[in-house]
């Protein structure tokens, strides 16, 4: 950058000097010739990229942080701290790791790590003055070896500065975590350690034998929109909500509110405008403008995430090739993906509601419709965004939902009840203090058929509890398992795309 009378940095040698301490674990360069784009970055991250290692030059401008990356063309492109934190907050998905090493720019990364903590990155290490080259050489192996043998990033820390402790900048390196526990992640696999993975033949094998019966929430479309927590903050910051600070967070609420304080119809119609926003802000550079058309720019999005990873969720899903798939993921992901793979699948919604009463499905149509891996059935117990009136959004949709389905046996259909009662359930993609999976859950359980049940080695996929959201995730941890637990359900702890891409791996290899 000599038009700012800056040395180039060493680009070669940091590559180098992080990969020495990956270890093998896939990573992605972007350097030089406009591949250190904002852009480009965010784009990367959006694939799904656990940690951004950010080197650039930068400085500090009336208090605030500025940093000097590319252009698209190469040149310098100045971005200030602000606006880098506000574009990795519209990230579905955030980095659970950012390290900013900045260089002849002292204070800048110090400056810069509150502002990307407070987006909610869990962890950012940055450096709290001009440190050398030599020690940040020295520094970065050693933090990354360790971090990946544990995913504890506050010990990685502690290793790496008493590797360097020998050198006068050696204090330089600081932390900022949201975390409780220190740990950015652990490793997958089921409750129980060996005795747990003895499942993985008897759930294959009814995978196979199409006696399984995913039960699909949504989270597994995090990655394409976010999580409901983030927008019930939106929404209560949009339109004012007043109850409690930490209901802020609950989207049954802050949609029963927007309800009432709007009108009965504004939360569903935002619930879609949302939806809609996330597609055009998250993947605008790679999906055609199809003029407001929310359809095809989904299926276009989901090819996109098929065509970048063979372990895509829902291209896994789709491949398991079973006759029956329960979702409270309103989205039609699922159904692209399930056309990708050959499949010709038929569509019923749950009708909870008196106003889908009205409403014709598969087996009106059809009285002698069985699902098959040809032809599966998708069951929409919670809604579609194609039908607004179908979701289950409000509290007091939920009620509705929960009355409707216990107290009516003949409103699920007789093919679904008997797939709920009698094959291996597999719960993805669900947060299990959510009303979603609790209403879902307890209406499942509660059904006749508890005792063929019984027979199946059934599944949960739970993400480890947040430590930042969690008093004690310790506790937490025995609770969801003793939870679980009571209803025979085994817990696999990692998220749905640890999962089903082990699950895939196994089942291209023959189901050991």
């Amino acid at each position: 950058m000599p038009e700012y009378g800056l040395a180039p940095v060493e680009v070669n040698a940091q590559i180098r000097h992080v990969a020495a301490g990956l270890d093998g674990i896939a990573h992605e360069a972007l350097a030089s010739g406009g591949a250190a784009h904002l852009e480009t970055i965010l784009e990367y991250l959006r694939r799904g990229f656990d940690i951004l290692y950010l080197v650039c030059h930068g400085a500090m401008r009336r208090g605030e942080p500025w940093l000097w990356l590319e252009a698209p063309d190469g040149a310098t492109a100045r971005v200030s701290g602000k606006q880098l934190a506000e574009r990795l907050g519209e990230l579905s998905i955030l980095p659970r790791l950012v390290v900013l090493v900045s260089c002849e720019s002292a204070g800048v990364p110090a400056a810069l790590g509150p502002m990307l903590a407070e987006t909610g990155v869990p962890a950012v290490l940055a450096m709290q003055g001009k440190i050398s080259m030599e020690t940040m050489n020295r520094f970065l192996p050693v933090f990354f070896k360790e971090l990946n043998r544990d995913g504890c990033v506050d010990r990685a820390v502690a290793a790496a500065r008493a590797a360097v402790q020998d050198r006068p900048d050696w204090w330089m390196p600081v932390l900022f975590q949201r975390l409780k526990s220190g740990r950015l992640w652990y490793k997958p696999g089921f409750s129980g350690g060996s005795a747990g993975m003895e499942k993985w033949p008897a759930l294959i094998r009814h995978i196979k034998r199409g006696r399984c019966t995913p039960v699909l929430g949504y989270g597994l479309a995090e990655p394409v929109f976010g999580n409901r927590r983030d927008l019930a903050n939106y929404w209560a910051e949009t339109y004012c909500f007043p109850m409690r600070p930490h209901h802020r967070e609950n989207l049954p609420q802050v949609a029963q509110y927007l309800s009432v304080n709007q009108d009965a119809f504004f939360p569903f119609e935002e619930f879609i405008d949302y939806h809609e926003k996330k597609l055009d802000n998250n993947y605008a550079r790679v999906i055609p403008d199809y003029r407001g058309d929310f359809s095809r720019k989904l299926k276009a999005v989901g090819a996109y995430r098929r065509g970048q990873s063979g372990d895509d969720p829902y291209r896994v899903l789709a491949e398991m090739r079973v006759p029956i798939y329960v979702t409270a993921d309103p989205s039609a992901l699922l159904d692209h993906a399930l056309v990708a793979a050959g499949s010709n699948p038929k569509i019923e919604l749950c009708r909870w509601s008196r106003e889908l009463e009205d409403t014709r499905g598969i087996f009106e149509d059809d009285p002698d419709f069985r699902p098959s891996a040809e032809e599966p059935l998708i069951y929409r117990l919670f809604g579609s965004l194609d039908h607004p009136e179908s979701l289950v959004l409000t509290e007091d949709n939920y009620f509705d939902f929960l009355i409707g389905v216990t107290g009516n046996n003949d409103l699920i259909p007789s093919p679904i009840r008997r797939a709920l009662a009698d094959s291996a359930l597999l719960f993805l993609g669900f947060d299990i203090d959510a009303w979603d999976f609790r209403v879902l859950f307890r209406s499942i359980m509660n059904r006749e058929g508890s005792g063929r049940r019984r027979r199946y080695a059934h599944v949960a996929v739970q993400i480890d509890p947040e430590s930042s959201r969690i008093l004690s995730p310790g506790r937490a941890r025995d609770y969801l398992e003793e939870y679980f637990g009571t209803s025979d359900i085994n817990i696999y702890w990692g998220s749905a795309e640890d999962f089903l891409s082990e699950l895939a791996g196994r089942l291209r290899a023959g189901g050991n």
